[in-house]
């Protein structure tokens, strides 16, 4: 199993980065002691979470997450984790998942925990609870 995070800077115990899509590097961990951090060349959520895909990931843990890049890791049957909105560095956050204390993003609760908020101008679309997705940006009265 592949855990990856995104990360601030390239320490091995850095804290999770805000924006999934504007971190520089990332670490994988393939359990709570053996981590390697990779430098991501990639920017934006799709063309991280492609890259992350072709790294065979089982998991995401972050605290920020598009709808786009969601579903496009969904797709691939990788289990996306919510980090909290608190800093939390790698260590943290492995032993938070291992501890089962790490909620995991589904259709139902990513509105909750990572959709729909503005970050620095860059608005979100949201899951509807029947798996439509939409890109927040009109009604459906």
């Amino acid at each position: 199993m592949i855990i990856a995070m995104p990360l601030k800077t390239s320490s091995h115990d850095a804290a999770l980065a805000p924006l999934f899509g504007n971190a520089k590097f990332f670490a994988f961990a393939t359990d709570a002691t053996q981590i390697d951090v990779i430098k991501m060349e990639q920017l934006g959520g799709k063309d991280v979470a492609r890259t992350l895909v072709a790294n065979n990931i089982d998991i995401l843990i972050t605290s920020h997450l598009g709808l786009n890049p969601f579903v496009l890791l969904k797709s691939y049957g990788i289990k996306v984790y919510f980090a909290g909105e608190s800093r939390i560095t790698v260590s943290e956050a492995i032993k938070a998942f291992y501890a089962n204390e790490l909620t995991e993003v589904t259709a139902e609760n990513f509105e909750t925990l990572l959709g729909d908020h503005d970050h620095h101008g860059e608005t979100h679309g949201h899951v509807h609870a029947h798996g439509h997705t939409c890109c927040g940006q009109h009604s459906h009265a």
